[in-house]
């Protein structure tokens, strides 16, 4: 077997430590910016909530319950009309249904 070289040993030592620390480094920043994120998401749920429940106020409050229609009278016109050799006046009575 061959004996590593000291400095290589050195360097292997040195190396590790040095890693673990960058990537816990990189991963604490990372869980960092997931709770800033996470903490502005949670403030516009609770804001979007609050809209929501108010529009269900506003529209339950207006709406009630189911109701039978109600039957309309139609509307009668009078319409009178003159023949044109002006021998009678008659009377028509339309009847519009809308």
């Amino acid at each position: 077997m061959t004996r590593e070289n000291s400095s290589v040993a050195a360097f292997k030592v040195w190396i590790f430590p040095s890693l673990v620390s960058l990537v816990s480094l990189l991963i604490w920043n990372d869980v960092n910016e997931i709770k800033a994120d996470v903490k502005l998401l949670m403030a516009q749920s609770n804001i979007d909530k609050t809209r929501i429940d108010n529009l269900e106020r506003q529209f339950f409050k207006s709406a009630s319950g189911p109701t039978a229609p109600t039957k309309q009278i139609p509307e009668y016109q009078t319409v009178a009309a003159v023949l044109p050799d002006d021998k009678a006046l008659k009377l028509k009575i339309i009847k519009y249904d809308f």
